[in-house]
């Protein structure tokens, strides 16, 4: 996160403080903010996971204080589960997040750019006018 903090001048002047290199900063920056949720959330559900799997303290209803032969390899199933489970809460989804808000953020910086471009000629025409008017003041005086 912080890096991309002190980078943002940087960017932002070697982007040449285009309205898209903005909007993807600004997505990228909450993305970046906000997936620390996704790995609190990822925390919580594996430790819930682990809970329902293995149970908690000492007790009967905990899967393995009974005597077990195997010991734990009865369960094969579910620490696969919970493997499958963690990688993709862990890894894949802050991904997946980081890399949508980016690209939502390049396709709205773009769209912006375009409205910008589009009201380009409403800026000149404003322009000439305020020559004119200029020129007019100017004649009176």
């Amino acid at each position: 996160k912080m890096a991309l903090i002190i980078c943002i001048p940087f960017v932002l002047v070697i982007g040449a403080f285009d309205l898209k290199v903005v909007m993807t900063v600004t997505f990228a920056a909450f993305a970046l903010i906000f997936v620390d949720f996704w790995f609190q959330l990822a925390r919580w559900v594996d430790s819930t996971i682990l809970d329902a799997l293995y149970g908690n303290g000492i007790g009967s209803n905990v899967p393995h204080t009974n005597f077990d032969p195997v010991f734990g390899a009865s369960n094969a199933q579910g620490d696969l589960l919970l493997d499958f489970v963690m990688g993709a809460m862990f890894i894949v989804l802050p991904s997946f997040w980081i890399v949508a808000l980016g690209w939502s953020g390049a396709k709205l910086g773009s769209l912006m750019s375009g409205l910008a471009t589009g009201t380009s000629a409403a800026q000149d025409a404003g322009g000439k006018g305020g020559q004119l008017a200029m020129s007019v003041a100017k004649g009176k005086i």
